[in-house]
């Protein structure tokens, strides 16, 4: 999965209207709610095998972030 894929299924995920690039910060976004933070980690760790610290969640905004937290190596 490359970063773009990643931005439409998190757009998928979030039931967002808005365009969502690597450069968005998602917690920002008019879908994002009280338990998109759950359901953002849990796609995280559904597609790439990677559990997130919810304390360290706090830190992440962009898709970029979530891409560094995830580690870039998971993306082709």
């Amino acid at each position: 999965m490359n970063i773009e894929q990643f931005c439409d299924l998190l757009k998928q995920e979030l039931n967002e209207t808005a365009a969502i690039t690597p450069e968005t910060n998602f917690k920002e976004l008019e879908s994002y709610g009280s338990l998109s933070a759950v359901l953002v980690m849990q796609l995280v760790e559904n597609q790439f095998d990677v559990k997130l610290n919810p304390r360290g969640f706090r830190n992440i905004h962009t898709i970029n972030d979530l891409a560094e937290a995830i580690g870039k190596e998971k993306f082709n």
